[in-house]
């Protein structure tokens, strides 16, 4: 083989292998890309009451039937807003409590007002099998002052990733009142609880009632 010969093939061969090298990455790049595409399933991140309305509500009664006009403007959440982490959250069923607690620093030893339960989520309507109002209870005067309240349900959820869904929340007016009269601003706290995927996370809010509303 002559000289040049020789050299063009040392050049061809260096080049062949040259080419090989060059080729490896984009191998890679190529599989990589629908990997990093990819979805990934998503927990939940948090979940809060949001968007409180203050307004001359008009609350369904929840025992009983009816429903009661505020007098002053009452303060009510009207949004349970829930957030996913990275991953997208898809067609799963979240398992929702709302808790009402009685209010505290009014103390009725006789007779009972109303509190608050919930109505309806997301469009639903609530039902009694699905709420609970309980009174405190003594010897002789039977039941007395605010029901403690609570609502469990389920809801179909899909929240894209480092997305928020707000579910709608109306609360209704839950008990019964004797016509004892309120005469003090009135808080209500509330508890939000959210189960998905056996994760659970819980926010708090607030209704209150001033003096005058004439609706527990």
């Amino acid at each position: 083989m002559t000289e040049e010969v020789q050299k063009n093939a040392g050049i061809s061969r260096r080049a062949i292998v040259k080419g090989a090298a060059w080729s490896v990455p984009v191998v890679a790049a190529a599989v990589a890309t629908p990997l990093a595409a990819a979805s990934v399933a998503g927990n939940l991140a948090s979940v809060a009451l949001t968007t409180p309305t203050s307004s001359l509500l008009t609350l369904n009664l929840l025992d009983g039937g009816g429903t009661v006009t505020a007098g002053v403007l009452t303060t009510v959440p009207t949004i349970a807003a829930l957030t996913s982490d990275a991953g997208t959250i898809t067609a799963q069923t979240a398992a929702i409590t709302i808790s009402v607690a009685r209010p505290t620093g009014i103390n009725l030893s006789v007779g009972t007002a109303r509190g608050f339960g919930v109505y309806s989520v997301n469009g639903v309507l609530t039902t009694p099998a699905q709420r609970t109002a309980v009174y405190q209870t003594a010897p002789v005067i039977g039941a007395f002052g605010f029901p403690q309240t609570s609502w469990s349900g389920t809801a179909p959820v899909t929240i894209a990733a480092n997305g928020t869904l707000n579910l709608p929340v109306v609360f209704g007016l839950a008990g019964v009142s004797t016509g004892v009269a309120i005469s003090a601003l009135t808080n209500f706290a509330v508890t939000l609880s959210v189960t998905i995927n056996g994760v659970t996370r819980t926010a708090a809010g607030t209704i209150t009632v001033p003096v005058g509303a004439g609706i527990l």
